[in-house]
């Protein structure tokens, strides 16, 4: 039993129903209902042996009762015997001419471990054999084969698992497997994020020992982010590659996918020292077609061995906008104001440093922060105002902005110091902001008043000393 429990051999029999001689079936419970309520499971029950019962049921030496008689079990066809010598687990006679092939173990101490093992062999052909599938619908909870004949059965599931029992009556098996399911995460900071922002995804696969079939990983990014590769692949610290499929073609949402296939060998392989976790991890970039405000979904689906698929997991990210006015002291809206960008609260407008890259969707009204994947034609950190609402796309709500003004309307004094993007009450929001220029003190130009008035009293002192000198001259004569 230790050894059958080792293997993970996933099916165990906790009971045996009904009266004696009462039609033999099998009902099959899975593991967990609630769990796995949207998993088709499928079965296949293989008659290895065929039995006799007899009539009378069975007292043993500790005075139990079996529910039945003597049981002879045997085989009918020289195929049949053909697989079964070839295990060397079988004593095998038979009885005169008829095709009645008895079967006995030749030793009482072999376990049902040993029987799986060879039932399962490459070499045994389990086709030789008689069969019935039933299966778990996503919308049942139980697997049930009906009525079947009595005798020695190996059981296979797509799930992996197998066991080898006798049904002499109707008997009742509780599915023991771990499922192959999965699991993506994003670190908490990436819950929300900035356009050009590239997110690390993990991806977690748990493969139950019984495993033996191809896990294909299927990751759907949606229009707002950017495949930008699978990073590694790792089973307990160590590489496990599988195939890595792009398909860059967006589908009618504009979404993209990939796909990681690891082969029924790779997995087989992978489990036959126990189960095993695969830890994948993929980076997509938040794009410039980001939805704002708006989750921004990536989503996990796993296919095993096209005999089911897990429940998709997804992950969201969202990316948020600002919007402000420039307008003077009445509320009127101004233009050619140039602001820029920044997460530096100490930038004024003679510093160079921290202006973050932005792209000019609508020029004076529109902008997004830049990726990594626009154009430097493309990108500018100046935003020049035109009298409409400005909106900055693209920001992430847990980090604090500053607005910079680098240039003032004519006429308009320039903010001395930054504009800080204030969040509402449970920073869920960017609040808007009314950005206001005063009007400026009016100087004397050149020309003006403030001049004429130095000219004038520059020509008086110049008629003053003319009048002074003369006077002089007339006296020295």
């Amino acid at each position: 039993m230790k050894k059958l429990i080792a293997l993970v051999l996933t099916l165990v029999m906790v009971a045996v129903l009904g009266l004696a001689f009462a039609d033999p079936s099998i009902t099959i419970n899975p593991q967990d209902p609630d769990s796995v309520e949207d998993v088709a499971i499928d079965y296949v029950a293989y008659r290895i042996l065929e039995a006799d019962i007899g009539t009378d049921p069975v007292v043993a030496a500790d005075g139990s009762t079996t529910t039945h008689g003597e049981v002879a079990y045997y085989v009918t066809t020289a195929d049949r015997v053909a697989q079964l010598e070839a295990t060397n687990l079988f004593n095998i006679s038979r009885v005169g001419d008829t095709n009645k092939w008895y079967v006995e173990l030749k030793s009482s101490s072999t376990s049902a471990d040993a029987l799986v093992t060879a039932f399962s062999a490459s070499t045994f052909d389990l086709t030789k054999f008689e069969s019935v599938t039933f299966d778990k619908t996503t919308s049942e909870t139980t697997a049930a084969s009906g009525n079947v004949d009595p005798g020695y059965y190996y059981i296979t599931s797509s799930l992996g698992s197998k066991i080898a029992m006798q049904t002499l009556t109707a008997v009742t098996i509780n599915e023991k497997n771990s499922y192959t399911t999965d699991d993506k995460e994003i670190p908490a900071e990436d819950v929300d994020s900035e356009i050009g922002k590239v997110i690390t995804y993990t991806l977690t696969v748990n493969v139950p020992a019984s495993a033996n079939k191809q896990i294909v990983l299927t990751d759907t990014m949606s229009r707002g982010l950017t495949y930008k590769g699978v990073q590694t692949q790792k089973v307990d610290g160590e590489d496990f590659v599988g195939t890595v499929s792009y398909n860059s073609t967006p589908d009618a949402n504009g979404a993209t996918s990939f796909t990681i296939t690891y082969t029924a060998e790779q997995i087989t392989n992978l489990v036959a020292s126990g189960a095993k976790t695969i830890v994948v991890t993929v980076n997509a970039m938040v794009n410039g077609d980001a939805a704002i405000e708006t989750d921004i979904p990536n989503t996990l689906d796993l296919d095993y061995g096209n005999v089911y698929q897990a429940v998709p997991d997804t992950e969201n990210t969202k990316t948020y906008k600002v919007t402000f006015d420039k307008e003077d002291s009445n509320g009127n809206m101004l233009s050619a104001a140039e602001f820029k960008l920044t997460k530096v609260a100490a930038n004024t407008k003679d510093t160079a440093d921290g202006w973050l890259g932005l792209v000019a969707v609508t020029p004076g009204q529109l902008y997004r922060l830049a990726t990594a994947d626009d154009a430097a034609a493309d990108i500018t950190d100046t935003i020049v105002t035109d009298g409409h609402t400005v909106q900055i796309n693209g920001l992430d709500i847990d980090l604090t902005y500053y607005l910079v003004e680098t240039k003032a309307p004519t006429g308009y004094n320039i903010l001395t110091d930054h504009v800080e993007l204030t969040k509402n009450t449970d920073s869920t929001l960017f609040l808007h902001q009314d950005v206001v220029n005063n009007k400026g003190t009016e100087l004397p130009s050149t020309g003006g008043i403030g001049t004429t008035i130095f000219y004038i009293l520059g020509g008086l002192l110049v008629v003053g000393a003319a009048v002074i000198l003369v006077a002089r001259r007339k006296a020295q004569d």
